[in-house]
């Protein structure tokens, strides 16, 4: 337990240190670590073989960065395809493992098998964020979440303490808890805090601020991080990361782009800087299960500017939700989540907004604005009208709110079609 504290300790400390190394030499470690677990991955994971010699790639292809596009991109399909043993390393027994379990929210759940050192890895990835904001280790979280995590027994003992919180609570019940004891961070879906700032705002709540406000797992709008701002008083930080991969993208104290925790991954936009591209990543430090270059199915925009934080870290500008969601025009042309983020985000007065295609025709769009106002619901329609065909029919729809998935979301764009949704 010692041993594993003070692993935990001195791995985390040199994760922040890299924030400021040379870009030169942040790209020799990924370089190395990336020739490494390719070799591991190749020798060990018969999954990994077989997509390597379906594609004739070898891990000796890979020498600089520019090698990169040579290494097969691995989908969530390929991944789901592999039984425990040919997903797992040899010589690791996947009962032995901790499984992690993707939403399924795009189809069959994903199973992601993690030994102890890939959970330490973790969890220092995801804490690394924390503390490039200040967090100490006697600062108390409330996290609300689909399902708890594991409390370990040094958080019992006061170093890192953690209370737990249900998704399907009610947003009163999240905010009884946040005035029930003092939390230096609190952590939810960007829909979590959205719920939770109207009902403070509604009710004219009192609400002491936590030093640390972190939006996980879901798009966080201009809109609902004025809200929330608004309500706690503080500015929410946008944290980006997969459940397969832990956290790994996240806004700095300037708000100024997205850092990209480079020493522990590698994000990649199928885009030059400037447009928007599909994010693939590669999760340098998971070897039990491990994850190269995988097709994570979401969309960002790259810049090659740095931060004036003065972190030598790449910089997303936007991250931009699912490639999938999207609607699907009747001449195959589809709209994706970004022409929808970009359109609604010119319109101050929307709180919440998601589109519904039922079928190849039929567009409902519901919004959720303070009050009945008949010229903004016809601008927007107007601007929707111009990127539709004449024969799709538009209904737009003034609703109360977005009700929030279970797993703590609100899914903004759905099409119940063809528009590359698993089923």
């Amino acid at each position: 337990m010692i041993v594993n504290a003070l692993k935990t300790v001195w791995q985390l400390k040199h994760a922040l240190s890299t924030s400021y190394w040379p870009i030169e030499k942040l790209r020799q470690r990924q370089e190395g670590l990336l020739r490494q677990l390719l070799v591991h991955a190749y020798c060990n994971v018969p999954l990994y073989r077989r997509l390597y010699d379906e594609t004739g790639f070898r891990p000796k292809d890979f020498q600089t960065w520019e090698d990169i596009r040579k290494i097969p991109v691995l989908s969530k399909a390929w991944l789901k395809k592999g039984a425990p043993g040919e997903v797992v390393a040899s010589g690791i027994d996947p009962r032995g493992c901790k499984v992690v379990m993707t939403s399924g929210s795009t189809g069959t759940p994903l199973r992601i098998y993690l030994s102890p050192e890939d959970e330490r890895w973790q969890r220092v990835t995801a804490w690394r964020i924390l503390f490039e904001h200040g967090y100490r280790w006697t600062f108390r979280t409330l996290q609300i979440d689909t399902t708890p995590s594991q409390s370990y027994f040094l958080q019992r003992l006061g170093i890192a303490p953690k209370d737990w919180m249900s998704t399907s609570d009610s947003p009163e019940q999240w905010i009884a808890a946040l005035k029930s004891r003092r939390y230096e961070v609190l952590v939810g879906t960007a829909s979590v805090l959205h719920a939770m700032a109207e009902r403070i705002l509604s009710d004219g709540l009192k609400v002491a601020p936590p030093k640390i406000l972190i939006s996980d797992d879901e798009t966080l709008t201009s809109t609902t991080r004025d809200l929330v701002q608004h309500a706690f008083g503080i500015e929410p930080i946008d944290v980006y990361g997969l459940c397969e991969l832990s956290n790994f993208v996240w806004q700095c104290e300037t708000r100024n782009g997205y850092h990209i925790s480079a020493d522990s991954h590698i994000v990649e936009v199928t885009a030059p800087p400037g447009q928007i591209g599909s994010v693939i990543a590669t999760a340098l430090g998971m070897v039990t299960m491990p994850i190269i270059r995988y097709e994570t199915g979401d969309l960002a925009e790259t810049t090659p500017e740095r931060c004036v934080c003065g972190r030598t870290l790449p910089v997303l500008t936007r991250i931009l939700g699912r490639a999938v969601d999207s609607v699907e025009l009747p001449d195959r042309r589809k709209l994706l989540w970004p022409f929808f983020y970009d359109l609604f985000s010119r319109y101050d007065e929307l709180s919440q907004w998601r589109v519904v295609q039922s079928d190849p025709l039929h567009l409902r769009v519901e919004l959720v604005v303070p009050h009945d106002d008949v010229a903004l619901m016809k601008h927007i329609a107007l601007h929707l009208r111009k990127a539709l065909p004449r024969q799709m029919e538009l209904k737009l729809e003034r609703v109360a709110a977005i009700p929030v998935s279970p797993g703590g979301k609100a899914r903004m764009v759905i099409s119940m079609i063809g528009s590359g949704i698993e089923r």
